[in-house]
């Protein structure tokens, strides 16, 4: 930055052609050089800081090896309050949560993902404001304006014969790696990444987009909907609050009956995210203002969809 404003200075020099303070037509020639030099360097001096702190592609980052899914925040919602694990806590983590989990999570959806969207840190209600309420992105380790964010650990390696092992009973494979580990010499695995909190209107928040653009985006990853909706918004939580419960009140537009946070997710026209399922798995519905929309899953012997359409408004249910 300092290389630029004294570049900067120097253009301004020789467009002014030396000083020049009057009010003679030469001057104000001058004077409009100068403008000219100003507005077409501020837009590369204000973009030279902002850059590093510019969300990363998820796809780009796994793929290049600077991450791998696990090591970030994509794991909070499990866990919690947990924000930086090890390689080999990343791998082991994503075979203890099961196969259709890390389906969910990583393959279907972050590593999927060839884009640079903000995404929830985890699954929590509407209104929740602390760090963990947030959307986040991975950025380069140079940005120092994380919001609360924190730079990704250097990491070492584990011996990779563990992957193929890890099939094997508890009672086999734990004592077995413990005697590969005992016998294994790590090496460093830098890490030049950090995670940060995003800013509404300075970053591209899955939380700010429509419902039908989220949902036709998780359609063209052939991610699990139900998932990246609840990756995308916030919640109405089961089991004490299910579309079943709010139902009439949204079908009339009786704002007096409905819970607090829908209220105030209306009033602001956010997108809410409703379960009809009191487990939280199945058939959601969204409500964003006055709009609603509804996601209703099917499952047949090739598999599970995920069919959506813009249903009623609020008050004409």
């Amino acid at each position: 930055t300092d290389q630029a404003l004294s570049h900067l200075r120097g253009r301004l020099t020789g467009a002014m052609g030396g000083p020049v303070a009057d009010g003679s037509p030469t001057g104000r020639r001058a004077r409009l050089r100068v403008v000219a030099v100003l507005l077409a360097a501020y837009p590369v001096l204000a973009s030279s800081g902002d850059a590093a702190c510019d969300c990363l592609d998820w796809k780009q980052v796994y793929e290049s090896g600077r991450s791998v899914c696990g090591e970030g925040l994509e794991f909070y919602e499990i866990v919690k309050p947990r924000t930086n694990v090890s390689l080999i806590e990343a791998a082991f983590l994503r075979l203890g949560v099961g196969e259709f989990t890390q389906h969910e999570f990583c393959t279907s959806f972050f590593q999927r993902m060839d884009n640079n969207h903000c995404v929830n840190v985890g699954m929590f209600p509407y209104g929740t404001s602390e760090w963990y309420g947030q959307q986040w992105c991975y950025v380069s380790a140079a940005c120092t304006e994380l919001n609360g964010g924190q730079r990704v650990a250097d990491k070492e390696s584990y011996p990779s014969v563990l992957n193929w092992l890890s099939h094997l009973p508890t009672k086999v494979f734990d004592p077995l790696a413990r005697t590969i580990l005992s016998r294994y010499t790590p090496s460093p695995v830098p890490r030049d990444l950090s995670w940060k909190l995003c800013t509404k209107g300075r970053d591209r928040r899955l939380r700010d987009m429509a419902p039908l653009d989220v949902l036709g985006l998780a359609k063209r990853l052939d991610s699990i909907v139900g998932f990246v909706t609840k990756m995308a918004y916030q919640r109405l939580m089961p089991h004490n609050q299910t579309w079943d419960m709010v139902r009439d009140a949204v079908a009339s537009g009786d704002i007096g009956s409905m819970p607090p946070a829908l209220v105030q997710a209306i009033a602001g026209k956010e997108a809410i995210v409703i379960d009809v399922d009191p487990e939280g798995h199945t058939d959601q519905r969204i409500v964003r203002g006055t709009e609603v929309y509804e996601l209703d899953i099917g499952c047949n012997q090739t598999g599970c969809h995920w069919p959506y359409r813009r249903g009623r408004d609020v008050g004409e249910l």
